[in-house]
C-alpha cells in the first residue's frame, strides 16, 4: 500500500497509431525514492474507456502530457482529468537526459518499478536505442515515464476530506 504522504504523478504519451501509453508513480521525499507501481496501455481504445481507467486509479493525481497531445489532453480535462497546465518538452535533448536521470536512479535503487507492472517491464526490457538516441516513438510507457519523472516537482499527495483546511471563522464562547 502506498502511504498517503507520497507525492503522486501520472504521465501519458499518445503515439500515432493509436497506443496511449499511461504510468503511475508515487514518490516518497524522504528516501528520495520514486516508484513506478502501475501502467497501461489503452490500444485504440475510445476515449471513455481511456478516462475511465485513467480516472479509477485517482482522478486527483496530475497527468503530464506532451505538447503533440494538446487536443487528447483538452478531452481527459472535459471529462475530469487532472491534466497539468502546462506540457512536457518533446525535445530528443530532453528525452535523453530524462533518460538518462531516470537509468541513474534506477542503479541506485532510487526508481522502483513494482514487479507486478508487467506490461513496463517488458517494454523496458525491449527498450533499445536507434544511433545513440532514446527512440521518440514505439515505446509508449517509456515515453510517458519519462513525462512523469519530467513533471514530478508537480506531484502530490492524496488529501485526506478530514484533513482539507476548511475557510470557517474561528468562534469561540466567551
Amino acid at each position: 500500500m502506498i502511504d498517503p504522504s507520497w507525492r503522486r504523478i501520472a504521465g501519458f504519451h499518445a503515439q500515432d497509431d493509436g497506443h496511449i501509453g499511461v504510468v503511475w508513480l508515487a514518490i516518497d521525499l524522504y528516501s528520495d525514492v520514486a516508484h513506478l507501481y502501475d501502467a497501461a496501455v489503452f490500444k485504440r481504445e475510445v476515449m471513455a474507456v481511456i478516462a475511465e481507467g485513467i480516472s479509477a486509479r485517482g482522478r486527483w493525481i496530475p497527468l503530464a502530457w506532451p505538447k503533440s497531445a494538446e487536443e487528447f489532453q483538452k478531452q481527459l480535462l472535459n471529462r475530469g482529468i487532472n491534466c497539468l497546465p502546462e506540457p512536457c518538452a518533446e525535445k530528443q535533448s530532453v528525452a535523453e537526459v530524462i533518460s538518462r536521470y531516470i537509468w541513474q536512479r534506477m542503479r541506485t535503487s532510487r526508481f522502483r518499478v513494482d514487479q507486478r507492472v508487467g506490461e513496463w517491464l517488458d517494454e523496458f526490457r525491449n527498450f533499445y536505442r536507434d544511433e545513440s538516441k532514446v527512440p521518440m516513438e514505439g515505446f509508449p510507457l517509456m515515453a510517458a515515464t519519462r513525462y512523469a519523472v519530467e513533471m514530478a516537482r508537480y506531484a502530490k499527495p492524496l488529501e485526506h476530506p478530514r484533513s482539507k483546511k476548511r475557510n470557517h471563522p474561528q468562534v469561540s464562547v466567551v
